[in-house]
């Protein structure tokens, strides 16, 4: 039985045939999740549906676009891509039928590329270069950037996402900017949207997520926690409004 549903709004599957798609998840850095944010946002993009899981997250708040719900898609009708937005992660207990019920839906959609964005740990970091990379078999991307070590392990949802696309035949890059995994790195979401300009065509302003690093780690990170706080209370202790 299919877990992951995809409910699309006022747009069909047929118009985002052979779209490009981006989406990042909140791991280290919280890198994937700001720099996709970023890019929706700045680019204005409109919302044309949502991810339903069989154990959906229940938290929503308002962002800057309305009500926001667990995992949202946009769509950008100059460039033709979908971006998937991921205010949380899903359960870990769905993270493998999640990452295979969205590259499903890419295959189905005949997806041209699908760019996701994680983080590497900085404190490893072993050349002069702020970003590593690597992609699927059937990926015609190049980047001026060294590929990712041999051997080095990705994990989690990024890495799902990874291995179900290569099993699909899905052309997929995983972009890896170094970042700090102590704290939020906007500085570290830049260059991941530095280099998403590069691919899809963008002209995204990263100035802001530099000059205003401080403010927005501050932001996020509070309501991270709120988020984490509310998740992990019993049903009798949460805040309910």
């Amino acid at each position: 039985m299919e877990e992951t549903k995809i409910v699309l709004k006022e747009i069909t599957e047929e118009k985002l045939k052979d779209a490009m798609f981006i989406s990042g998840f909140r791991t280290l850095g919280e890198v994937g999740y700001l720099s996709i944010r970023h890019l929706i946002l700045s680019r204005k993009m409109k919302r044309i549906g949502f991810v339903i899981t069989k154990y959906l997250r229940d938290v929503t708040f308002l962002d800057d676009y309305g009500i926001a719900t667990p995992f949202e898609l946009f769509y950008d009708e100059e460039f033709h891509t979908v971006a998937l937005l991921n205010h949380l992660l899903p359960f870990q207990r769905e993270w493998s039928e999640f990452s295979h019920g969205i590259v499903k839906w890419l295959k189905k959609i005949r997806v041209k590329d699908a760019v996701l964005v994680g983080g590497l740990d900085k404190r490893y970091k072993d050349i002069n270069q702020p970003i590593k990379w690597m992609k699927t078999s059937k990926s015609n991307i190049e980047l001026n950037y060294p590929l990712l070590n041999k051997q080095l392990i990705v994990v989690g949802p990024l890495a799902l996402f990874t291995v179900y696309a290569e099993i699909e035949d899905i052309p997929a890059t995983v972009l890896l900017p170094y970042a700090d995994r102590e704290r939020l790195d906007p500085a570290a979401a830049a260059i991941a949207v530095e280099t998403l300009n590069h691919i899809v065509g963008f002209k995204v302003d990263t100035k802001e997520l530099y000059e205003d690093a401080k403010k927005i780690e501050q932001e996020l990170q509070r309501q991270l926690e709120m988020i984490q706080k509310e998740l992990s209370k019993s049903g009798v202790d949460r805040h309910y409004m």
